[in-house]
């Protein structure tokens, strides 16, 4: 994610909306900060999923005082990339961190990652915690964008904070070397519309809060683009070939979208599909 990046966060700054419930969405405007984040907020204190990167977390703390003075008592980290996970450095001495066993294992072989930053508690299939009234449903999904992605259900709030199993408004990224498969990614999103209702407010790793027919459009779009590249390596052509056709420029929308360009996804599916 190329674009992704970025060494000066003093221009950051923290927006946050009602997501549902007692659930709010954050997110970092004025350059890349980090991941979308959800705060639980109420009488048990503050929850959150996922706290951008370590020189953001203290401003995304100083946005959480807006809503509440509580202490933020768990931190769940949806999966191991260091825009999501980094303010575990700041949030660890105060906070319960969970996260699935994949993302403990994957921090601890990062030789730049702080012990006393990791997660305290994992899980292996699925976990609940009853926080601020509501039961709050954590759940693997496996081998996604990596292989210790973790989907977060607020059930009473009709919230859900899928990380970066879900791109809005723009071309996922799928790790192979984290144990990322986007046919796997795909699987698992259509598990999810299955199972979520029809009102629930969806929270992107990155891009805009979503409702449950874009994340529904988003998912035609990975099967859609997906099969044309199968087909397309099925029928001997090269990643050049299709570069020269502009292939998948019905979609060079979501190529502005910060993730990646057109070209950058189609050479991603191709080494994702390729045997």
């Amino acid at each position: 994610m190329p674009s992704f990046s970025q060494n000066d966060f003093s221009n950051i700054q923290i927006k946050a909306v009602h997501a549902g419930g007692v659930v709010k969405m954050f997110s970092a405007e004025n350059g890349f900060g980090g991941g979308n984040v959800a705060a639980s907020t109420g009488p048990d204190g503050i929850l959150l999923v996922d706290n951008m990167y370590e020189a953001v977390t203290p401003k995304l703390i100083a946005a959480l005082k807006v809503f509440s003075d509580s202490n933020i008592r768990f931190v769940i980290n949806t999966h191991f990339h260091s825009d999501h996970v980094q303010g575990n450095s700041v949030l660890s001495g105060s906070s319960a961190i969970i996260a699935h066993e994949n993302v403990l294992k994957r921090l601890k072989a990062k030789n730049n990652f702080k012990k006393s930053s990791l997660p305290q508690i994992t899980f292996s299939e699925k976990m609940n915690l009853h926080f601020n009234g509501e039961d709050i449903l954590l759940f693997h999904l496996p081998n996604g964008h990596t292989d210790g992605d973790v989907f977060v259900y607020f059930t009473s709030s009709k919230v859900i904070h899928l990380g970066d199993t879900y791109f809005n408004g723009m071309f996922p990224a799928v790790y192979k070397e984290g144990g990322g498969d986007i046919l796997q990614m795909i699987e698992n999103l259509e598990k999810i519309l299955r199972d979520i209702p029809e009102d629930v407010s969806v929270i992107p790793g990155h891009g805009k809060l979503a409702t449950k027919k874009e994340l529904s459009a988003y998912v035609e779009m990975l099967k859609e683009t997906t099969s044309l590249v199968t087909i397309a390596i099925k029928q001997g052509k090269t990643l050049e070939q299709l570069e020269e056709k502009n292939f998948l420029n019905k979609y060079d929308e979501l190529g502005d979208g910060g993730a990646q360009t057109t070209a950058q996804y189609l050479a991603m599916l191709f080494k994702l599909l390729s045997p």
